[in-house]
Protein backbone atom coordinates (compact mmCIF):
# COMPACT_ATOMS: atom_id res chain seq x y z
CA UNK A 1 0.00 0.00 0.00
CA UNK A 2 1.19 3.54 -0.84
CA UNK A 3 1.50 5.84 1.46
CA UNK A 4 0.87 9.71 1.33
CA UNK A 5 4.43 10.64 1.65
CA UNK A 6 5.34 8.46 -0.95
CA UNK A 7 2.65 10.14 -2.89
CA UNK A 8 3.83 13.18 -2.37
CA UNK A 9 7.36 12.27 -3.04
CA UNK A 10 6.13 10.66 -6.56
CA UNK A 11 3.84 13.76 -7.72
CA UNK A 12 6.78 16.12 -6.72
CA UNK A 13 9.60 13.47 -9.26
CA UNK A 14 6.76 13.48 -11.99
CA UNK A 15 5.92 17.21 -11.63
CA UNK A 16 10.01 17.91 -11.86
CA UNK A 17 10.28 15.95 -15.24
CA UNK A 18 7.30 17.64 -16.47
CA UNK A 19 9.03 20.74 -15.86
CA UNK A 20 12.09 19.76 -17.53
CA UNK A 21 10.74 18.77 -20.23
CA UNK A 22 8.60 21.75 -21.00
CA UNK A 23 12.07 23.79 -20.71
CA UNK A 24 13.75 21.32 -23.16
CA UNK A 25 10.21 21.55 -25.70
CA UNK A 26 10.48 25.63 -25.34
CA UNK A 27 14.31 25.98 -25.63
CA UNK A 28 13.97 23.12 -28.66
CA UNK A 29 11.14 25.69 -30.08
CA UNK A 30 12.91 28.82 -29.69
CA UNK A 31 16.48 27.61 -31.36
CA UNK A 32 14.78 26.27 -34.25
CA UNK A 33 11.97 28.88 -34.57
CA UNK A 34 15.46 31.58 -34.26
CA UNK A 35 17.26 30.11 -36.63
CA UNK A 36 14.66 29.12 -39.34
CA UNK A 37 11.86 31.61 -39.56
CA UNK A 38 13.30 35.08 -41.21
CA UNK A 39 10.19 36.10 -43.61
CA UNK A 40 6.77 37.38 -41.45
CA UNK A 41 5.68 39.34 -44.52
CA UNK A 42 3.39 36.38 -44.85
CA UNK A 43 1.20 33.81 -42.54
CA UNK A 44 2.22 31.01 -44.40
CA UNK A 45 5.01 29.02 -43.14
CA UNK A 46 7.40 28.65 -46.21
CA UNK A 47 8.50 25.01 -47.57
CA UNK A 48 11.84 26.49 -46.50
CA UNK A 49 11.04 27.50 -43.30
CA UNK A 50 9.10 23.89 -42.86
CA UNK A 51 12.33 22.27 -43.96
CA UNK A 52 14.75 24.03 -41.66
CA UNK A 53 12.27 23.25 -38.23
CA UNK A 54 11.97 19.35 -39.39
CA UNK A 55 15.50 19.31 -40.02
CA UNK A 56 16.55 21.26 -36.47
CA UNK A 57 14.35 18.73 -34.62
CA UNK A 58 15.27 15.83 -36.13
CA UNK A 59 19.43 16.80 -35.31
CA UNK A 60 18.06 18.04 -31.95
CA UNK A 61 16.34 14.34 -31.24
CA UNK A 62 18.88 12.51 -32.52
CA UNK A 63 21.62 14.01 -30.89
CA UNK A 64 19.54 13.61 -27.10
CA UNK A 65 19.26 10.25 -28.44
CA UNK A 66 22.98 9.76 -28.62
CA UNK A 67 24.27 11.67 -25.84
CA UNK A 68 21.52 9.70 -23.57
CA UNK A 69 22.83 6.63 -25.32
CA UNK A 70 26.71 7.75 -24.14
CA UNK A 71 25.49 7.84 -20.78
CA UNK A 72 24.14 4.71 -20.40
CA UNK A 73 27.28 2.99 -21.88
CA UNK A 74 29.45 4.87 -19.55
CA UNK A 75 27.22 3.92 -16.21
CA UNK A 76 27.20 0.25 -17.34
CA UNK A 77 31.43 0.60 -17.48
CA UNK A 78 31.44 2.23 -14.37
CA UNK A 79 29.02 -0.37 -13.18
CA UNK A 80 31.36 -3.44 -14.61
CA UNK A 81 34.57 -1.68 -12.69
CA UNK A 82 32.41 -1.07 -9.92
CA UNK A 83 31.89 -5.25 -9.62
CA UNK A 84 35.42 -6.19 -10.34
CA UNK A 85 36.76 -3.88 -7.80
CA UNK A 86 34.83 -5.59 -5.32
CA UNK A 87 35.67 -9.04 -6.49
CA UNK A 88 39.05 -8.30 -6.12
CA UNK A 89 38.83 -6.63 -2.70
Amino acid sequence: MTTVPQLDQQTESTMKQFREFLLSYNKLSEMCFTDCVHDFTTRKVLDSEQNCTTNCMDKYLKITQRISQRFQEAQMQQNDSAKVHSLIS
